[in-house]
């Protein structure tokens, strides 16, 4: 058994402190931790304790990057689960996490996919092909993709870069190649291209 002999906050985190047992530094933890395992000065701790202690600050602290990573964009549960693996988070752990972010409803991949297919649509659009693409590799199921994507006016957005390609290469029979190279890259069908170059005069 050793004793705790000193909580100490940290200069850097606010959300942090030290904990010093027998006297010398033994963990840093989260106050979330230190509330759940009600930890104070001049309590007596086993080794097993400790180890609960470590286990559930591993969780804690999965849960802390993830608030973060999500506080910049929505965010699919394929790519959470990526970036907590990345930072050494166990599998099964990085599970337990992303399902208690799932409860609190702070991921849903079906909101996730509509505000990309939303966001891709306003800023910056692509095919339907493209689209399908991009959300497959974020771990999104392919039914629910097919199901957004009956939304989507795909000859409206491939007119909108359409217009952007004329600006940038030209209307002339020339750069009408450039075009169509500029829209099949971004995920238009053929038909699509050849259809919005007929209207050109």
């Amino acid at each position: 058994m050793g004793k705790i002999t000193r909580i100490e906050q940290q200069k850097k985190k606010k959300n942090r402190v030290n904990i010093y047992i027998d006297e010398e530094f033994s963990l840093g933890l989260y106050k979330d931790t230190v509330i759940k395992f009600h930890l104070y000065e001049n309590k007596e701790i086993s080794p097993g304790e400790i180890s609960s202690i470590k286990e559930f600050e591993v969780i804690t602290d999965a849960k802390e990057k993830v608030r973060n990573y999500i506080s910049y964009r929505e965010r699919s549960k394929k790519e959470i689960k990526d970036y907590l693996t990345k930072r050494g988070v166990k599998e099964e752990m990085a599970e337990e996490v992303i399902d208690d972010f799932e409860k609190a409803d702070l991921i849903d991949d079906h909101k996730f996919a509509s505000v990309w297919i939303k966001d891709r649509n306003k800023n910056n659009p692509k095919g339907n092909f493209a689209l399908k693409m991009e959300l497959k590799g974020k771990g999104i199921e392919e039914s629910e993709i097919e199901n957004l994507l009956q939304s989507v006016d795909e000859k409206e957005n491939a007119r909108k870069v359409f217009e952007k390609a004329v600006k940038k290469y030209g209307n002339n029979k020339a750069s009408r190649e450039k075009i169509f190279k500029y829209l099949e890259r971004r995920g238009f069908e053929t038909q699509t291209i050849l259809s919005l170059l007929k209207e050109q005069p």
